[in-house]
């Protein structure tokens, strides 16, 4: 899964010498919390997001007696560029999903502006949009059943897996694996499209493998 497939391509975007007043206009118009800062020719510059915004507002807000108008003029007198985070971390055009869940989780942050080669915004795309992608990918919300299977991490393996569930003609929507705290053991998570698993389940446990159940996690 590439994040050109997910992101957002129609990106309001806001310049340098904007004042946050326009820039709280367009994060309203447009429904978005993040804007990104571009100069001619789209070139990325700096990200600006609605917490920046209130982050400025504070201090006038403090002030004993401060008025609305007050805090108005300030954000129609201060430009973008004062309060604008100016190192974005940004996803590039041959980046998959996965790249951009580590940038979004290594810094904590909640979007990620889409570049080309040339640093032009071709995009941008949020946790939201990723939640959306994996969701799908995982078939979540079809009629499905779900299956963990306790598996030695060893190849073929998840192939003899398949093979049973292939005998029962059922399709795999989806097959997730991960380590788990058992040595040379793999967690293998698969989403079948059917509600019957009754029987793949005994064939599974027949065949020698271990079906993991949530209250297992509960001893």
């Amino acid at each position: 899964m590439f994040v050109t497939r997910r992101m957002k391509r129609n990106v309001a975007t806001v310049s340098p010498s904007a004042s946050l007043q326009e820039a709280r206009r367009l994060m309203r118009g447009h429904n978005v919390r993040q804007l990104p800062v571009t100069v001619e020719d789209n070139k990325l510059t700096g990200i600006l997001s609605d917490r920046d915004i209130r982050e400025a507002m504070l201090p006038v807000g403090l002030l004993p007696g401060a008025s609305e108008k007050e805090m108005e003029e300030m954000l129609a007198n201060t430009p973008v560029e004062k309060v604008m985070t100016r190192k974005v971390v940004t996803a590039t055009v041959t980046d998959s999903l996965v790249d951009a869940i580590v940038l979004l989780h290594d810094f904590r942050i909640n979007a990620l502006p889409v570049v080309d080669d040339n640093g032009r915004v071709a995009g941008i795309i949020t946790r939201t949009d990723i939640l959306k992608a994996f969701i799908e990918a995982l078939g979540v919300g079809e009629i499905s059943s779900r299956l963990e299977v306790l598996v030695p991490d060893v190849p073929g393996a998840l192939v003899e897996l398949v093979t049973i569930i292939k005998t029962f003609h059922v399709n795999i929507t989806s097959i997730l694996t991960t380590g788990t705290t058992e040595p040379e053991k793999r967690a293998v998570f698969f989403r079948l499209a059917t509600l019957n698993v009754g029987p793949i389940r005994k064939a599974i446990q027949e065949a020698g493998y271990q079906i993991l159940d949530p209250k297992d996690f509960w001893k």
